[in-house]
């Protein structure tokens, strides 16, 4: 059986093309966030794992707290945040909101197209209001320093 030996090769082939690292656009998430402003703008297409469809948030960064503000509206967000670059152009903000009726833990996984502009993706784990588990995303822009 000759075949065997060619199949396996060029399956090892795919595994390499698949396994392999994708290689940075020539941009880099900074190495912290802290000081520094986001400004995001979620995608527009509301659902219901989407209520802020369209909206854009400003959030804030220093010393491990953050304060997002749901820009055209008198919304405001406190909560803590780890900042954690996962390789040259991506990124991850995991996010801790209080509230009485209970906790919103969340990430923003960030990719970049520029050093100062990328996409995002959002994903809650736990939230107070339904549906306590969802996900969108939208655009995000680092304020130059």
């Amino acid at each position: 059986m000759r075949i065997l030996p060619a199949v396996l090769a060029s399956c090892l082939l795919v595994h390499a093309a698949v396994a392999a690292p994708p290689q940075p656009p020539g941009c880099s998430m900074p190495s912290s966030i802290d000081s520094r402003r986001l400004t995001n703008l979620t995608d527009p297409l509301w659902r219901p794992d989407n209520p802020n469809a369209g909206r854009m948030v400003r959030v804030d960064f220093s010393g491990g707290h953050y304060l997002l503000t749901v820009l055209g509206t008198r919304l405001r967000y406190q909560g803590t945040y780890h900042y954690k670059r996962i390789a040259a152009n991506i990124a991850a903000i995991d996010m801790h909101e209080a509230f009485e009726a209970g906790d919103s833990h969340y990430q923003l996984l960030l990719t970049c197209q520029t050093d100062l502009q990328g996409r995002f993706v959002f994903t809650q784990f736990d939230g107070p209001l339904p549906p306590k588990r969802r996900q969108n995303g939208g655009t995000w822009t680092l304020q130059p320093h």
